[in-house]
C-alpha cells in the first residue's frame, strides 16, 4: 500500500522540483503534479530534471498525473508560474474535495490586473491563510543539496504551534528555515527583486562598473523599503533573506535569469532577442514591472528604478535611463 504523502508540490518546473528533491532527500514524503502531463510522465520515466540532469530523484520523492493523488498531502506547496496560479487552482479547487490544512506557494510576483499577491489571490480561492516561501534561493545548488537558507512566511491566524510544525517539517540539513508573519513584505521583496535584478544586469551588460551596480542595489533596496511599508510589510523583512538576501542573489548571481536578461539589453540585444538567448525562460521581472509600478502609485510611492526598467521594456534606451536616474534631484539617502 502506497504511503500517504507529507506534502504535495503543484508545479514541475526547476523550483518545485528543486524543493521536492531537497524535502525528499530530507526524509519526507513528496508528491509532484504538473498541469502539463508530459513533465511528470519524464521524471518519472527518467527520475531526473532536464534542468539538473545530475541529480537522480530520491525514491521518496513520486511524479504524479492524476491531481488527486496530491490532494491527500495535508500540505500543498503552489510552484506555478504566477500570472497562472490563480486559474490554474481555481480549476483545482473544482476537483479537490477540499481545502488543504495548509496551502504555502514559492512564486515570485505580483498578479497584472488585480494587483494582488498571490497569497491575496489563492486565499480568495480556498478561503483559507496563505504563506509563502522565499529567499535567495537557486534552483539548480537547492537541488544539489547545497547549504541555503529560505524564510517561511505564515499570516497570524496560523498559531504559533502550527507554524513551528511546518517550519520544522520543509527545514532540511541544507536547507535552513526560518519563520516570518511579514507574508505581504516578504512577497514584495521576492516581486520587487526581479526588477532591480534587470536593473542590475543592464548596468553590467553597458560596463558601467562595479560601483554602480553597487550604487544601483543599494538604492533599489531603498525602493523596496518605501513600497513594502507603504502596503504593511515591515522594514525588517527588506533588510532579511527575503529582501536584501535575495536581491544580492538574483542582481548578481550568473544563473539569474533576469539579471541576465538585463545583461543583454545592455549589451544592445532587443527585448525579444533577449528573451530568446535565454532559452525561453521565464523572465519574472519583466511580468512584474507594470504591475509594481500600478500598486506603487496607488499607495503613493515613486520607484525610479522600476520606472526605467518599465521604460526600457517598453523600448527606451538604456543610456537614457542611467541618465535620467544620474539626473534626478539631489535628496539624502532615505529619502
Amino acid at each position: 500500500m502506497t504511503r500517504l504523502p507529507d506534502l504535495a508540490v503543484f508545479g514541475a518546473g526547476s523550483w518545485g522540483t528543486a524543493l521536492a528533491i531537497n524535502w525528499a532527500r530530507g526524509g519526507a514524503h513528496v508528491v509532484v503534479w504538473s498541469a502539463l502531463p508530459q513533465e511528470t510522465a519524464a521524471l518519472a520515466a527518467t527520475r531526473r530534471h532536464p534542468r539538473f540532469t545530475d541529480v537522480e530523484l530520491p525514491v521518496t520523492l513520486r511524479p504524479v498525473q492524476d491531481p488527486a493523488e496530491a490532494f491527500k498531502a495535508p500540505l500543498w506547496v503552489s510552484a506555478m508560474a504566477t500570472q497562472v496560479s490563480p486559474g490554474a487552482w481555481r480549476d483545482l479547487r473544482r476537483l479537490a474535495p477540499g481545502p488543504p490544512e495548509a496551502l504555502i506557494h514559492c512564486s515570485k510576483g505580483i498578479l497584472q490586473g488585480s494587483l494582488q499577491t498571490l497569497s491575496q489571490a489563492l486565499a480568495e480561492v480556498f478561503s483559507i491563510p496563505v504563506g509563502v516561501l522565499s529567499g535567495p534561493t537557486f534552483a539548480d545548488e537547492v537541488s544539489r543539496n547545497l547549504p541555503s537558507a529560505i524564510l517561511l512566511a505564515l499570516p497570524e491566524p496560523v498559531p504559533d504551534a502550527r507554524a513551528q510544525q511546518l517550519q520544522a517539517l520543509l527545514a532540511t540539513e541544507r536547507l535552513r528555515v526560518y519563520l516570518s508573519r511579514d507574508v505581504v513584505g516578504v512577497e514584495l521583496c521576492a516581486a520587487l527583486k526581479n526588477i532591480l535584478a534587470i536593473a542590475a544586469g543592464l548596468v553590467d551588460g553597458m560596463g558601467l562598473g562595479h560601483n554602480a551596480r553597487a550604487a544601483l542595489i543599494t538604492r533599489g533596496l531603498a525602493e523596496m523599503s518605501r513600497l513594502v511599508q507603504a502596503l504593511g510589510g515591515q522594514a525588517s523583512t527588506v533588510m532579511g533573506l527575503a529582501g536584501m538576501g535575495d536581491l544580492l542573489l538574483t542582481a548578481t548571481g550568473a544563473q539569474s535569469r533576469n539579471r541576465g536578461f538585463g545583461e543583454l539589453v545592455g549589451r544592445g540585444y532587443a527585448i525579444k532577442a533577449a528573451q530568446e538567448a535565454l532559452g525561453g525562460q521565464v523572465v519574472e521581472g519583466m511580468f512584474t514591472t507594470e504591475a509594481a509600478l500600478a500598486l506603487a502609485q496607488r499607495a503613493g510611492v515613486e520607484l525610479p528604478i522600476a520606472a526605467e526598467v518599465g521604460r526600457l521594456l517598453a523600448g527606451a534606451d538604456p543610456l537614457e535611463a542611467v541618465t535620467r536616474l544620474m539626473k534626478r534631484s539631489l535628496k539624502s539617502e532615505w529619502a
